[in-house]
């Protein structure tokens, strides 16, 4: 059974979500994104190879976080985690963004694989 020893949870991060839409006088705008949930991961950058090639192509950096499963963020619940939401680490307002591009549960209950892709600005 898989397991999540906390030493390995050494990384703060904030999951940001997009704040309630409002309307400008002319159209519907975005909110802007705002901090939903602070968690300790892990993380685990691509592997070997992958990551240079990805590099040459593309300006982006594959990558996972795993953070404890928590009812809050139960992907399965329509207020959990999404693939709307981002992640920004380290967790301060400069901080890296991540856009979040796959989420799978990881054990029955014990935590939850969150895929992201760097965003290069």
């Amino acid at each position: 059974m898989p397991r999540i020893d906390a030493r390995e949870l050494d990384r703060l991060i904030h999951i940001e979500r997009l704040g309630e839409p409002h309307h400008d006088g002319v159209q519907n705008v975005p909110g802007a994104f705002s901090l939903h949930w602070k968690r300790y991961a892990k993380y685990i950058g691509s592997p070997g190879g992958e990551r240079y090639v990805n590099a040459e192509t593309a300006a982006s950096a594959p990558g996972l976080f795993r953070v404890r499963w928590d009812i809050a963020l139960d992907p399965d619940s329509p207020s959990g985690v999404s693939v709307k939401d981002r992640i920004r680490h380290p967790a301060r307002p400069d901080g890296t963004l991540y856009e979040i591009v796959s989420i799978q549960p990881y054990g029955r209950r014990v935590g939850i694989d969150i895929g992201v892709v760097r965003v290069v600005s």
